[in-house]
């Protein structure tokens, strides 16, 4: 909230603004109606500033003096003892108003070693609790170190002694600033270029992790494609069980049997073979045995033989092959499950 508030007429808004930047100059914060936001409630805003400020600060004018609206702004500070008057231009006040001293302050007056002016400051830093206030604005204009030393002692709390500070630094040694402000450039200089190492170092460190992250996904997949291989092999390693060879060597007739025909359809065949070449070959074979078998039984006796019985004899060998090789595989799984869960 504002220390001062400022009750005016809008024709006079120039003057007004004029005499708050003079009071922002003596670091007094100062409100007028110029910072109501859109939408706010007008007269609940301005009963917020008025109640929160600690002095009010009429300009009397022409136009002030027929304003209800100041009119009742000034009744308020007039009501809390914190009232304020200045007269922008002669003219006649509100005669509930007269006995409250209102000097006519001139235009352009605000700021300088004006009479009017610096009585206006000294009653503001008075219901402010800053006595040095009026004497500052006094010395801003002819104040030696030496004045300026003594209003330090006596006003080392207020706002404005850090500028008084650096007023009596600069009389004393002229240079003094420009040195200070030179190193301040400097050091805002290598702030900015360790700022500029800082966010080099962030991205350097940053690439780091994205090249980290690469390397373990290219781990990943690399253990995932032996993973892939190993059960290739595996697969591969079935496929030629189950066909009925070995790395290395090939079985030589019916080579591959066992993987073309399923196991079920592999024993019709073969039990379809034996049935085929029995009845084929006993009735010869019988007539061989009683002796009283001719050139043409001996014929086909030989032929049910070697078209019969011999591939009867492979597709049993092949599947008793096959049989064994799935039961080496299935000893390998548990043996290899084992060790896994150990």
């Amino acid at each position: 909230m504002a220390d001062i508030f400022i009750s005016y007429s809008r024709n006079d808004r120039d003057r007004c603004i004029a005499i708050r930047d003079a009071l922002a100059a003596l670091k007094v914060g100062v409100w007028f109606d110029a910072g109501i936001g859109a939408g706010a409630s007008f007269d609940r805003e301005i009963e917020r500033e008025i109640e929160a400020a600690k002095a009010l600060l009429v300009l009397w004018s022409q136009t002030s003096a027929e304003s209800d609206w100041v009119r009742n702004e000034a009744r308020t500070g007039k009501e809390r003892s914190g009232l304020i008057a200045v007269q922008l231009e002669p003219c006649q006040l509100p005669l509930e108003f007269r006995s409250v001293q209102a000097e006519i302050l001139p235009a352009g007056a605000e700021g300088s070693d004006n009479p009017v002016w610096i009585g206006i400051v000294a009653r503001i830093g008075e219901l402010l609790g800053r006595p040095g206030l009026a004497d500052y604005a006094r010395l801003s204009r002819t104040g030696s170190i030496d004045d300026w030393k003594r209003w330090l002692a006596r006003h080392a709390s207020d706002p404005l002694a850090s500028d008084v500070i650096d007023t009596i630094v600069e009389r004393a040694m002229p240079d003094l600033r420009q040195q200070l402000a030179g190193e301040r450039a400097k050091r805002a200089a290598l702030e900015a270029e360790l700022a500029e190492q800082v966010d080099a170092a962030r991205a350097q460190s940053g690439e780091v992790a994205t090249g980290a992250r690469e390397m373990v996904r290219m781990r990943r997949e690399l253990e995932e494609a032996r993973t892939g291989q190993q059960q290739a092999e595996m697969e591969l390693a079935r496929f030629r069980a189950a066909s009925g060879t070995k790395a290395g060597r090939s079985d030589s007739g019916l080579a591959g049997l066992g993987i073309v025909l399923e196991n079920r359809l592999a024993l019709y065949v073969g039990a379809l073979l034996w049935i085929v070449a029995i009845w084929f070959c006993w009735p010869p074979l019988k007539k061989l045995l009683d002796s009283y078998a001719g050139p043409g039984d001996i014929f086909s006796l030989v032929f049910g033989i070697v078209a019969l019985f011999v591939p009867a004899i492979i597709v049993t060998a092949k599947l008793l092959r096959r049989r064994a090789a799935m039961a080496r595989e299935a000893a390998q799984d548990a043996e290899t499950a084992g060790e896994a869960a150990d």
